[in-house]
């Protein structure tokens, strides 16, 4: 009896050994909380950026079929769109290969857990989104280009990148920076903040295609570029601000740990 009780007992365990042949313990046991938790968000990272390649290529081609299966577009906004089109589905391979090259990145670093998570993700996570969005606006102000040239409005699909994770941890200094403000009374500088971090030049313009350029498109494509300068310009003032909220918290934790007041005392 206490043997058939016993084998009840180890059932579980036998049919591990046979069909998994204890890899998986295996792999559980030896999971390494510093290597091994860099080492799989590492490979999120590449699976990320393979969906994000994935789902703009279908995004884009799907919007291409729309535009041109459409009645109201010229022969020369068609052909113009055609270079649009190249140009947005080349879109997708760089903003992959940030994502992959970030994470990959972020895989390497071995700076403690606490950076890890606090600092160095969020960093990562930072440039992440400000880059990506350097490139879409980059692309976008190239076919905006286009579409000036040939004074046609041709297709530049704003398709929506699907980092909705990332964005929540990226906006994480502007919020600190904020909830600091209020703490301090400053509310006003909180909404001067987000005014200035918000704000692009220009905007969309219908193009009529009688092939007449004038001044004001030509300042809405260059405002397009000053744009991306402008994104990249708030992604290290982002970086900026939470190394500095990064820097304060650390500090405090420190002299939490080990308080110590500076006094001078002088002889007189």
């Amino acid at each position: 009896m206490k043997k058939i009780y016993h084998q009840i007992l180890d059932f579980p365990q036998m049919v591990n050994q046979k069909v998994l042949n204890a890899q998986l313990n295996a792999a559980v046991d030896n999971f390494d909380s510093q290597n091994g938790v860099r080492s799989y968000t590492k490979s999120i990272y590449q699976i990320l950026s393979i969906v994000v390649f994935i789902i703009m290529e279908v995004a884009i081609i799907h919007g291409a079929m729309a535009y041109f299966t459409g009645a109201t577009s010229t022969g020369l906004a068609k052909l113009g769109s055609v270079l649009t089109t190249i140009l947005l589905i080349y879109s997708a391979f760089p903003i992959a290969h940030i994502i992959r090259a970030r994470g990959e990145s972020l895989g390497a670093s071995h700076n403690g857990m606490v950076s890890f998570i606090f600092k160095d993700l969020v960093t990562t996570n930072i440039r992440i989104l400000g880059e990506v969005a350097a490139v879409g606006a980059f692309i976008g102000a190239c076919c905006f280009t286009i579409s000036f040239l040939l004074d046609n409005n041709l297709y530049n699909a704003t398709t929506e990148v699907p980092l909705t994770a990332i964005s929540g941890v990226a906006g994480l200094p502007m919020q600190g920076l904020g909830n600091l403000f209020s703490a301090l009374k400053l509310d006003y500088l909180t909404s001067v903040l987000n005014n200035f971090s918000a704000w692009k030049m220009g905007g969309t313009q219908s193009f009529t295609g009688d092939m007449l350029w004038n001044i004001n498109d030509l300042l809405l494509v260059g405002g397009a570029f000053v744009n991306v300068a402008w994104g990249l310009a708030i992604l290290y003032i982002n970086l900026a601000i939470y190394h500095f909220l990064y820097n304060i918290v650390s500090n405090f934790i420190k002299w939490i740990q080990s308080p110590s007041i500076p006094i001078s005392m002088k002889s007189k």
